[in-house]
């Protein structure tokens, strides 16, 4: 045989396509074909963000307007609950001008308000701003006299000129009914300075204009050029599309005739219309700077890629085709000759270094890879990432990094990284680097180093560091992940600003519930003492029955008042727990047997489950969460019965009211417990509760320390739970109070103190029906005068608030002067502010709150002369 021929596989690279195309032709088309989708994409981005930054602004302006007309109602409300209360005031009721003049102008010095009494002929009675006495001016009517007039109810005016004064006014009129009949008309000013400050430049952002208009569109405050525009009428092309609708938002020429968007808002207190107002060149001035520079911008940086396209492809065309020959010699050991595939230059390289260079392809592809994740974590973290040594000059800066610093990455690179901290802040840069250094150990710091950061322009901004430190080539280095918190620390300041708001506005509830609780007591003190004495005197009489009557309607009416008495004491911290170990059955079984008759008499059944258990708390507090669940379970309960129980929980007990009535949804398990809050009871009747147990339930829970729980079911009943901590052994049965326990009645002379003759008179009625004899008096200046007579009381009863400034206090105080002794005193008031009820506390005084039950005023006078014994 011969010798073996071997054919040699053909290696030549393939002959030229007519397709092919030169290296700088397909550059410029890769970046052709990279920007236009690009550029188009960015386009489309940017109209759609203009267009939701301007839907942003609409809402926000929308916001402002109601948000204004608010702050109006807030302030007109304010006037009319000062001159409602000063309608009913007592002096007025007398017609003691004198007296009601210095009640005026205590309200003038608190408010800043002038107060006017006329009569229905206009002429002034009362006048805060002068002395009493002087004469005073007729006045002209305004449309609010006779609104007010016509409606029996408290009016706001326009824009008025005051007739001594001359400066704008703007008034808020009551009308005070005597007889049923409007007999006075009571005004109180509103300066247009108050609102002024309501729509001040301070509370809008800049280049935005804010005002309020009256109901006739004559401008009341504004926020810029008031002088030019306040007393002015509203042009009827802005009037016209303000004047029936409640709020709304249009385009418009404002007042300065610029085209602008206009919010507005109507106040459902006085009728007028907060206004805000943004310039639409403001709205579209941002959107048309960024057009400018992204259109700008994207076009230079199109050409750029182009023209480095162009000189690339030039540059590389012959470095690549030497390199192709250099591989196909080094290959086939020849020169390499002139033909190539699609691209020339690649095409050549490709062919000469294909059999040589599959390790190195292989290293190169496991590298890119490498280099391609660390690279798009880089490129694509929202967080600034910067790479610096130990000598702190930066080596890397990601696209975030410019971003937040306004620093592009080849000028950052080599600088200092101290160019990114604010002097003050750089001795804690060192710390948390000290720290990452710590005993050598390259350590990573996490997120919590607060810094602030120093941008390009100057401006400071803050930061959260975390540090990270590594090794490369010997080398030591640092990469700083940096977080702009801005908007973190604005939503903070913003958390903190709406818990001070709401603290003040619980401050405002407290002092609200105080003052017109001490307002409805009086009267209803007087009625319920009268009532009681005659039920003594006329029992068997024909009328006793509407006696019966009146007493439960005042009955509801100062279950009200205690309610809310409670509250108070319990937010003022009057009420101090004294816990105590107690046995828990014969207290559930005697709140059973006290509640078994009215459980009856609904037809429902009322179970007590009995327990062995030992609990520590208060028995008073306690009994009073377990009464409310009892007495709500009772109330919405119609078909089947309640359940009072106790099972273990740990180290506690829990005591348990479970009922069959109307269940609870979960969405309102939360808003049972706020005040006045009621479920099915829209017409509040008071046969189903005030709406404040529950307040005060989670109230004396919270100051005794126990959980309260809910369990409901709609439709089929609830379980409200609290949770006690058990006691070590068995307790003997603790003194829970009796709150309906009968006092005696031992001989005694009571010495009443009153400024209120009726009250005066209430109190000697029942006092003397029950066999006391009684001295009265209407002043410190009465008390005293009694004592130097040489009547000595055995007990006092003084109003907390007399005449001229005079307080019960000061009349015991002086009683205990001339007697040289102390005797027994209960104060009585209906002043629920916490201040009073701490005064009286610290006097070593018993304190009673108005209106008081005749059961209660009789234990409390038998307590004193026990007292006195």
């Amino acid at each position: 045989m011969g010798p073996t021929t071997h054919t040699l596989p053909d290696l030549r690279p393939p002959k030229l396509s007519s397709r092919s195309l030169r290296m700088r032709t397909w550059l410029i088309l890769l970046v052709t074909a990279v920007a236009v989708p690009l550029v188009l994409f960015s386009a489309a981005l940017l109209a759609w963000n203009t267009n939701t930054q301007a839907g942003q602004t609409e809402r926000q302006v929308r916001d402002r307007a109601r948000q204004l007309a608010e702050d109006v109602d807030r302030e007109v409300a304010r006037l009319i609950a000062s001159a409602e209360v000063l309608a009913t005031s007592e002096s007025l009721a007398k017609d003691d001008f004198a007296t009601f003049h210095q009640r005026a102008v205590e309200v003038r010095d608190r408010l800043g308000t002038n107060v006017v009494l006329r009569d229905l002929e206009n002429r002034q009675l009362v006048n805060s701003r002068v002395p009493w006495g002087t004469a005073l001016p007729v006045n002209s009517g305004f449309e609010a006299d006779r609104l007010a007039v016509e409606k029996r109810t408290s009016q706001v005016s326009g824009l008025i000129i005051g007739g001594v004064t001359r400066a704008p006014l703007l008034i808020v009129v009551t009308p005070v009914i005597r007889d049923g009949a409007v007999r006075f008309l009571l005004s109180l000013t509103l300066s247009p300075e108050r609102l002024q400050a309501i729509v001040s430049p301070d509370r809008i952002p800049p280049g935005w204009r804010a005002g309020v208009i009256d109901q006739d569109g004559t401008v009341i405050a504004r926020s810029h050029l008031a002088g030019q525009f306040v007393g002015k009428q509203l042009p009827d092309t802005l009037w016209s599309g303000m004047r029936e609708v409640r709020d709304g938002i249009h385009r418009a020429i404002n007042l300065e005739d610029v085209p602008a968007f206009q919010a507005f808002s109507r106040s459902r207190t006085s009728g007028w219309v907060a206004v805000t107002s943004v310039p639409q060149a403001l709205m579209a001035e941002p959107a048309r700077q960024t057009l400018l520079l992204f259109t700008g911008g994207g076009l230079v940086l199109f050409l750029i890629g182009i023209g480095a396209a162009i000189v690339l492809g030039r540059r590389l065309t012959r470095p690549v085709a030497q390199l192709a020959q250099a591989a196909e010699a080094l290959g086939a050991g020849r020169l390499p000759a002139a033909e190539a595939g699609g691209v020339v230059e690649i095409d050549a390289a490709g062919g000469a270094i294909r059999d040589a260079a599959g390790l190195i392809l292989r290293r190169e592809a496991a590298l890119a890879e490498s280099e391609a994740r660390y690279r798009a974590i880089v490129q694509t973290a929202v967080d600034a990432m910067v790479v610096f040594d130990e000598g702190g000059v930066i080596h890397s800066f990601n696209p975030a990094a410019e971003r937040i610093f306004g620093h592009r990455e080849e000028e950052a690179a080599g600088q200092a990284v101290t160019m990114l901290i604010p002097k003050p802040y750089l001795a804690a840069f060192d710390s948390c680097l000290a720290t990452c250094r710590q005993a050598g150990e390259w350590r990573t710091v996490g997120a919590g180093c607060e810094l602030a950061g120093l941008r390009k322009d100057g401006s400071t901004f803050p930061i959260e560091l975390a540090l990270a430190g590594w090794s490369s080539g010997g080398r030591r280095l640092f990469t700083g992940l940096m977080r702009d918190i801005t908007e973190r620390r604005r939503g903070e300041d913003a958390l903190r600003a709406s818990k001070a708001e709401a603290d003040r506005a619980n401050i405002a509830k407290s002092k609200f519930l105080a003052a017109a609780s001490h307002d409805l007591r009086q009267p209803v003190q007087a009625m319920m003492l009268f009532q009681a004495a005659l039920k003594g005197r006329l029992d068997g009489h024909p009328a006793s029955p509407l006696l019966d009557s009146m007493g439960e309607a005042m009955g509801g009416l100062r279950m009200l008042l205690d309610s809310l008495l409670d509250v108070s004491r319990l937010d003022a911290g009057l009420i101090v727990p004294q816990p105590t170990g107690m046995a828990v059955g014969p207290h559930l079984e005697r709140l059973g047997a006290e509640y078994q008759l009215q459980a009856a008499a609904k037809g429902l059944r009322l179970r007590i489950v009995h327990s062995e258990a030992t609990v520590r708390s208060d028995p008073a507090l306690l009994e009073r969460i377990l009464r409310n669940f009892v007495e709500n379970a009772l109330r919405y309960t119609e078909r089947g019965g309640v359940l009072i129980g106790c099972r273990r929980h740990g180290g506690r007990l829990r005591i348990e009211v479970v009922d069959t009535g109307i269940g609870i949804d979960a969405g309102k398990h939360e808003e049972i417990f706020e005040e006045f809050f009621q479920l099915g009871n829209p017409e509040r009747d008071r046969g189903k509760g005030l709406g404040l147990g529950l307040a005060v339930v989670r109230r004396v829970a919270r100051l005794l320390g126990h959980d309260i729980t809910i369990r409901s079911v709609p439709g089929r009943g609830s379980a409200f739970c609290v949770e006690v901590p058990m006691a070590a052994g068995r307790m003997p049965v603790s003194g829970w109070p009796d709150p309906h326990a009968p006092a005696g009645t031992p001989p005694g002379l009571i010495l009443i103190i009153d400024d209120e003759p009726l009250i005066r008179m209430g109190l000697q009625a029942m006092l003397e029906g029950w066999g006391y004899r009684v001295l009265t008096a209407g002043s410190v200046e009465d008390a005293v005068r009694h004592v130097e007579s040489g009547e000595w009381p055995n007990a006092i009863l003084a109003d907390y608030r007399l005449r001229g400034g005079e307080t019960g206090l000061d009349a015991i105080r002086a009683v205990y002067e001339r007697l040289d002794a102390p005797v027994p005193a209960t104060i009585i008031t209906g002043d629920t502010a916490p201040e009073r009820l701490i005064e009286v506390r610290e006097g070593g005084h018993a304190l009673l709150h108005k209106p008081i039950a005749a059961h209660e005023l009789r234990n409390a006078v038998a307590e004193m002369l026990e007292a006195a014994e």
